[in-house]
């Protein structure tokens, strides 16, 4: 498994035009999400990553590199700093669909989101009645064992979620608090 536990020191690889770029964030190319193409998956990075960024930046595929953009990326007003994916260990992607919910969805650098990240997370979507999906992965040693998807959000989202959950996905509503 990849040690992803420090920020690394990079040079910025990507940007969408608007105020910020990705820095010295690759948490996307770490392992917190899926692409068989680059051979990306929890806990295994991208082949082409190295300390310096992106090893083919200027050569890198449409999908998902270039078209990729995290929600911390994209929405400069609605995320602090601190909420950038390598300081914060969670990849925000936004206006997902998931059943016929738009969603923020929550993808851990590592293993899981930490507890106060998610807070941030929720405290956020909560006033706009958007529900947050995350996930939680496992492993035996080096071997990946396999994730679950948990969720928070409004009464009626937490309703219609309970179709067909899987024994290990959790789907609460927001309290009322």
């Amino acid at each position: 498994m990849v040690d992803v536990s420090q920020a690394a020191a990079t040079l910025p690889i990507a940007t969408d035009g608007g105020v910020r770029s990705c820095g010295g964030c690759t948490a996307c190319c770490e392992g917190g999400l899926w692409d068989k193409s680059m051979k990306l998956s929890p806990g295994h990075a991208c082949q082409h990553i190295s300390p310096e960024g992106c090893g083919i930046y200027e050569s890198r595929p449409e999908k998902p590199c270039r078209t990729f953009k995290c929600a911390w990326l994209t929405e400069e007003a609605e995320f602090p700093d601190a909420m950038r994916p390598d300081l914060s260990g969670a990849i925000p992607v936004h206006d997902r669909d998931w059943y016929d919910w738009k969603v923020l969805r929550l993808y851990p650098r590592v293993a899981t989101v930490a507890p106060e990240v998610l807070e941030w997370f929720v405290a956020y979507a909560k006033p706009k009645q958007e529900p947050v999906i995350f996930y939680e992965h496992r492993w035996e040693g080096d071997d990946y064992k396999g994730m679950s998807e948990k969720a928070l959000g409004p009464p009626k989202f937490a309703e219609d979620v309970q179709r067909k959950p899987s024994e290990s996905d959790v789907f609460r509503s927001f309290s009322n608090d």
